[in-house]
C-alpha cells in the first residue's frame, strides 16, 4: 500500500523504529470516536500528499470539539458525531488517516518539528547532512514554512530555548536523530531506491522523539538555505553534485 499509511506498516515492522511512532490508523467513524476519546486531539491528512496539504486538526477543549484545516477559521462543535461529519466535509475523496496529536515542545508559543536530512554520497551510502527546526507560523497548525507561514531555526536555538536542554544534553538528542535517521533510511532501501531523504521529527514536553514523516521525492534543501550559516546547505549541495557525477559515470547502480 503506497502512501503515508503503507510507509506506517513498513516501518512499523522494524521494532525499534516502531517505538518512535505515534499511533495512527485509516480514518472512519469509528477509529475517528476512538482516537478523540482516547487522545482528545488527532491530526488527519490525506495519504498521498505531502508538504502539510489539506490537514485537519481536531482537539476536545472545554467540553467542546474544535476543528481546523491547515490555517484557516476554527469551528467548534458540540458532538463528535457533529465533528466527524464536518472533518468528512473538509477532506476530499480519497484515503486519510488518523494520527494521535503529539503536544509538540514550542518555541515563543509556536510549535517546532525538525527536519533531518540524509543523502546518499558519491559511493552510494546513506550520510547525513544536517538538521534544523521548523517553527510553525502564527495560527497554524503545521510546521510546513511555505505552506504554513512558519520560519527554519538552527537545532541549537530550537532545542535551548524551547526545552532548556543543556549543551550536554542537547548533543545527546541530536545523536539519537542521527542514529534513528540511519536506521529509517537503511528500512527504507527494502522499501524503494531513493536517493535523498528528509525526516521530520517531533520532540514533545517529556523530551520524546516522535517520527513524523518520512520524504523521500525531493525533500526541499531550501529549508537549509534560509539559515544564516549555509554549511549545511553547501554540505547538502555537495553531496548531491557528487552523488549525481558518480550516477552519471556509471559507479552508481540503482537497485
Amino acid at each position: 500500500m503506497p502512501g503515508k499509511l503503507g510507509l506506517h506498516l513498513f516501518f512499523s515492522k522494524d521494532r525499534h523504529i516502531r517505538s518512535y511512532l505515534p499511533p495512527t490508523s485509516v480514518l472512519n467513524r469509528n477509529s475517528f470516536v476512538h482516537f478523540m476519546r482516547r487522545y482528545h486531539s488527532v491530526y488527519i491528512k490525506p495519504n498521498m500528499s505531502h508538504m502539510g496539504k489539506g490537514i485537519i486538526k481536531t482537539w476536545l477543549t472545554n467540553g467542546q470539539y474544535r476543528l481546523v484545516k491547515v490555517k484557516g477559521t476554527v469551528k467548534t462543535f458540540r458532538t463528535l458525531e457533529a465533528t466527524y461529519n464536518a472533518v468528512r466535509k473538509q477532506s476530499s475523496n480519497g484515503l486519510y488517516i488518523i494520527q494521535k496529536t503529539i503536544d509538540l515542545a514550542k518555541l515563543k508559543d509556536r510549535p517546532f518539528d525538525i527536519r533531518v536530512m540524509m543523502m546518499r554520497n558519491p559511493q552510494n551510502d546513506w550520510q547525513y547532512a544536517g538538521m534544523l527546526a521548523k517553527v510553525a507560523g502564527q495560527s497554524s497548525v503545521i510546521t510546513n514554512v511555505n505552506r504554513g507561514g512558519g520560519y527554519a531555526t538552527p537545532i541549537g536555538n530550537a532545542l535551548s530555548a524551547a526545552l532548556q536542554l543543556s549543551k550536554n544534553e542537547q548533543q545527546k538528542m541530536i545523536q539519537e536523530l542521527i542514529r534513528i535517521s540511519y536506521r529509517i533510511c537503511n528500512r527504507f532501501n527494502y522499501y524503494k531506491y531513493s536517493s535523498q531523504i528528509g525526516i521530520d521529527f517531533a520532540v514533545d514536553h517529556h523530551r520524546r522523539i516522535w517520527i513524523i514523516e518520512v520524504n523521500f521525492d525531493y525533500p526541499s534543501h531550501g529549508l537549509f538555505e534560509k539559515l544564516s550559516d549555509k554549511t549545511m546547505y553547501r554540505k547538502i549541495k555537495v553531496l548531491r553534485n557528487s552523488y549525481l557525477k558518480s550516477l552519471r559515470a556509471g559507479k552508481i547502480i540503482r537497485k
